[in-house]
């Protein structure tokens, strides 16, 4: 499957986790704003729209620099093991969410408690621009809100990773953005009593078995090629090699003439 596929799904199936996690940050937020323009469906929808661009950009550039991080590692290690390995780290990862949003582990919140100490720094800078009053403030809290410890966004990063460049990290966290989208932004015009059905045990589960299963696929490409890799490793050692040496061919008038030697004759 497609990596980009696979990270939009993921973020999309990851919302019933942002109506749990970022929905108290929503309303918050919300709630600073006069009254008149909470009244007013377009303006509340313009202060929403200005949080996620900012929470979706927050999200490109740290993958275009987990990117260009596992660009140079690839670079100066030169290892296709080092790949793999990530290739694998991702998956693991992803499953890691599905069990989360499940609710039936919490072990990916390791990551996350690593990555309350860089909220740690990004924290105090949310002062300046709250509370929210313009669409500029709204746009740069959200900008900062990317920076929340999140499992489902590290799960996304881990791909950032392993893509070879600035670019296409931040074309997949981009495209995790937009999966996650659509939750928050309809969690704006949701009544509650939706929101509450959203968030059910069952669709957790249904939606953690899904990520789950995207997970296994992404585990399935770096494992099979170890394996047909250490297949064709073990074909290539024990096949005995049939060179032939260059024969002399026969020209006209009894002249002789010797193929011209290759690279691989000079190696042997």
């Amino acid at each position: 499957m497609d990596i980009f596929i696979s990270v939009f799904l993921m973020g999309l199936l990851g919302g019933v986790h942002c109506l749990g996690m970022c929905g108290g940050v929503v309303a918050m937020l919300t709630a600073s704003l006069d009254p008149k323009v909470r009244a007013n469906p377009k303006k509340i929808a313009l202060f929403h729209l200005n949080y996620n661009i900012g929470r979706i950009l927050s999200y490109i550039l740290m993958g275009a620099a987990f990117g260009f991080l596992g660009a140079l590692l690839s670079q100066s290690l030169q290892m296709n093991m080092l790949d793999k390995s990530l290739r694998i780290f991702s998956g693991v990862l992803m499953i890691m969410v599905g069990l989360y949003i499940g609710n039936w582990s919490s072990s990916i919140q390791i990551l996350e408690k690593i990555g309350a100490k860089f909220w740690a720094l990004l924290q105090p800078l949310t002062k300046r621009f709250l509370p929210i009053k313009d669409l500029k403030s709204a746009f740069f809290t959200g900008l900062l809100w990317g920076g929340i410890p999140c499992g489902l966004v590290y799960g996304a990063l881990s791909f950032a990773i392993i893509s070879g460049s600035a670019a296409e990290g931040g074309m997949i966290m981009l495209a995790f953005g937009l999966g996650t989208l659509p939750s928050l932004l309809l969690m704006a015009g949701l009544s509650t009593q939706l929101t509450r059905l959203i968030q059910k045990p069952i669709v957790r589960k249904v939606s953690g078995l899904m990520i789950i299963a995207l997970g296994v696929a992404a585990l399935w490409m770096p494992i099979n090629s170890l394996i047909k890799g250490d297949e064709y490793l073990h074909i290539e050692i024990n096949k005995p090699h049939q060179i032939q040496m260059n024969k002399p061919v026969k020209m006209p008038h009894g002249k002789t003439n010797f193929q011209k030697p290759t690279d691989f004759d000079y190696l042997t």
